[in-house]
């Protein structure tokens, strides 16, 4: 299949502060305009690997090695998504898919992630979405075209199990959130609370309903492949963030653990020893093995 790549975009380049690596070797994830057509072919060819391997997690509904990450995703919903450990956790779970395209599906290439300021307000005309690729973006209709035309479902909507498609509904009053100015609004915060708070309302919310469709569940969104691309996109950002200011911003963390009171009664405070898991997906890590992406146990850097 041939991919035309059309847009780079160099333009929106911030300027990290220099630090020493604990890393070897730094792997450089990618935008996905900046992969070669052979890149994104082996990526694509590799996501399909996944959706043909047998699960192995023993979760209700899964069906492949792909749908143990679907599912893993919604069993953990409430304690992954607004809450502190939000960020780290999704930082973690990208790791986690990549491990296993590595280790499961041969995969050797770089990590794409999806620049979303590019295409803020207009997802549609992305070539992410292109026929011979991540497949069409309309209006509420089952994906009929690339590598994931006519993908049966099996979790979702929400926490049902239940026999779907893979649906996309473009929104781009939605995805409009996703632009250059959303995310300084919510880089120019100093604290990670209310950073946070602002990306989940704006950048994250407008990548999941911009795109619409199994993209717009929280609990499910997984099952559109779309959703690594995307949790690189905020990663990025984030990372872009800890960067900005690494002596305060490298390691801050706050908010609360959980969504609702603890059983005891009151909140738990999340730090850095909160431990996360992929359920044997791979071993469970802390939030501080975590937050610096080149700190030994991840060892990445974003093309810009």
């Amino acid at each position: 299949m041939g991919v035309a790549i059309v847009k780079t975009a160099a333009a929106f380049s911030p300027q990290f502060n220099t630090r020493s690596s604990n890393c070897t070797i730094v792997e450089v994830r990618k935008e996905w305009r900046n992969l070669t057509s052979t890149e994104q072919i082996a990526y694509l060819d590799a996501e399909i690997c996944l959706m043909n391997l047998p699960a192995q997690t023993g979760l209700a509904a899964v069906t492949s090695r792909y749908s143990d990450l679907e599912a893993l995703h919604q069993n953990l919903t409430t304690i992954i998504h607004d809450v502190g450990q939000f960020l780290p956790w999704h930082r973690y779970f990208v790791h986690v898919h990549h491990e296993i395209l590595k280790t499961q599906c041969n995969y050797g290439g770089p990590v794409p992630w999806w620049d979303e300021r590019i295409d803020s307000g207009d997802f549609e005309s992305s070539t992410i979405f292109s026929p011979d690729t991540f497949g069409s973006l309309g209006a509420s209709s089952c994906v009929t075209s690339g590598y994931f035309a006519n993908t049966t479902l099996y979790i979702g909507p929400g926490t049902q199990e239940t026999v779907h498609c893979l649906s996309r509904n473009v929104n781009d009053n939605a995805s409009a959130k996703t632009s250059s100015t959303y995310i300084d609004n919510c880089n120019a915060y100093s604290n990670y609370t209310s950073m946070w708070e602002c990306v989940v309302a704006g950048p994250h919310a407008g990548g999941h309903l911009g795109v619409g469709g199994v993209m717009s569940n929280m609990d499910s969104s997984v099952g559109d492949p779309s959703f690594f691309l995307h949790h690189g996109f905020i990663d990025r950002n984030w990372w872009t963030w800890q960067n900005i200011d690494p002596t305060n911003n490298l390691y801050q963390i706050s908010g609360y653990t959980t969504q609702k009171p603890l059983p005891s009664g009151g909140y738990e405070e999340v730090t850095l020893d909160y431990v996360m898991s992929s359920w044997g997906v791979l071993p469970n890590v802390t939030i501080y093995d975590v937050m610096d992406a080149e700190g030994g146990y991840l060892c990445y850097e974003y093309d810009y």
